[in-house]
């Protein structure tokens, strides 16, 4: 179940991670919480769909596959803000500038 996690979350990081140029690092953040697992399930239905099967066999039901997931993100989401803040405010500060 934590492999389906990790695989589903790769995707949401690599979305947000793209989406830092076009916004910022607090927008990026909250899209990985908000539309990070619906982007990262569309990706993980796209490369890895037959991955289902075993996870079907090993008795997850797709809706708590990704039930879980989501409220992991969810969760995960306020720390990485404030991480967010953090480096944004020690940017202003100069702490971070070369």
């Amino acid at each position: 179940m934590w492999k389906f996690y990790r695989d589903i979350t790769r995707f949401a990081a690599l979305f947000a991670l793209v989406c830092i140029p076009i916004g910022s690092l607090t927008s990026a953040t909250a899209l990985f919480g908000i539309l990070g697992t619906p982007v990262g399930l569309l990706m993980f239905h796209y490369f890895q769909k037959e991955e289902f099967y075993g996870y079907y066999n090993l008795g997850y039901t797709k809706l708590k596959l990704i039930g879980t997931t989501w409220l992991v993100n969810l969760a995960l989401t306020p720390v990485l803000l404030l991480v967010s803040f953090i480096i944004l405010k020690l940017v202003r500060l100069g702490a971070i500038a070369s």
